[in-house]
Formats: C-alpha cells, structure tokens, sequence
C-alpha cells in the first residue's frame, strides 16, 4: 500500500525501472505471484462448485487487491510497465517529449496513448480510460505532438 500512497495506482510494473527495484525489491515477484493466483483461483472455480479453505483464501486476497484497485490483467499490467518507463524518463529529463531515436518502442507506446485519448488512428474500440489520462495528465503528458505542430504549420506556411 506505500507504492500506492506514493504513485497514486497499486500496479508495481513487472520489468520495473532500477530506482523502483531497489526502493520496492520484492514487489514485482509478490504481483507476478498474485497474477498467477487470480488465474488459478478461476480456473479452478469454473471447475467446480466446492470452495475449499485454500480456494476461499485465494478467493478473499484477491478481493482485496482488487479493492485497492491492483490489475490482473497482465495486458493493463504492462501498460504500467510502459508508464512507469515513461515517468522515469521525465525524472530523467525533466519533460515527456521523447524523440523517436531516443527510445523507439516508448515513443510508439506514447504516440499509441494519444490515440487511444481521442479514438483516432483506429483506436476507437482502446478507448483510454479516465484513470489512465489521469495518471498521464499528473505527469505532465502531453497530448499534442510537438513533432505534429510543427510540421502541420510548416505545411501551412507553404
């Protein structure tokens, strides 16, 4: 619960940035461990009506992450890898305006994020959720490309 005191979701990313490692070493083992959990736990309950003491178990710390809002999905579970990815880059940096030849796959998971803000470059069924833009917003992200301003007013001096 300090991780999410601190960085405002309970998602610890699983190929986590160094300072994240050293300040929470056992977090991403403990969220990988609660993933494969939750798995089983469902797996197992469609297999069956009988809750046993270990499936009950099971059954109530996964209520309890999901209450403080921790993700099982491994898919939104990396999209906070790449959040985080960026967060570091911006204590880096000072800003969130990464050249594509600084880091190719960050600057196509943040021009994929305006996308999805606005539904546009085929992203209408990806919508992001408010959480998520509220974590991008906190970060001063910015939804414009600077790299789009500046051409669209080159093209329009012309």
């Amino acid at each position: 619960l300090s991780f999410q005191a601190k960085y405002g979701h309970s998602n610890f990313p699983q190929n986590a940035p160094e300072e994240l490692t050293k300040q929470y070493p056992t977090l991403a083992r403990f969220c990988h461990d609660q993933r494969l959990e939750y798995k089983r736990l469902y797996n197992n309950k469609f297999r069956s009506d009988k809750m046993t003491l270990p499936v009950f178990d099971r059954d109530v710390r996964c209520r309890h992450l999901e209450e403080v809002g921790f993700e099982f999905d491994r898919t939104l579970a990396l999209w906070y890898d790449k959040y985080h990815e960026l967060v570091e880059y911006r204590n880096d940096n000072g800003h969130v305006r990464l050249r594509k030849k600084e880091n190719i796959s960050l600057h196509a998971w943040v021009s994929y994020q305006r996308g999805r803000r606005t539904g546009t470059k085929g992203n209408k069924l990806f919508l992001l959720p408010e959480a998520q833009i509220t974590l991008l917003d906190k970060i001063g992200f910015e939804w414009e490309s600077e790299t789009y301003d500046v051409a669209w007013h080159a093209k329009y001096n012309e």
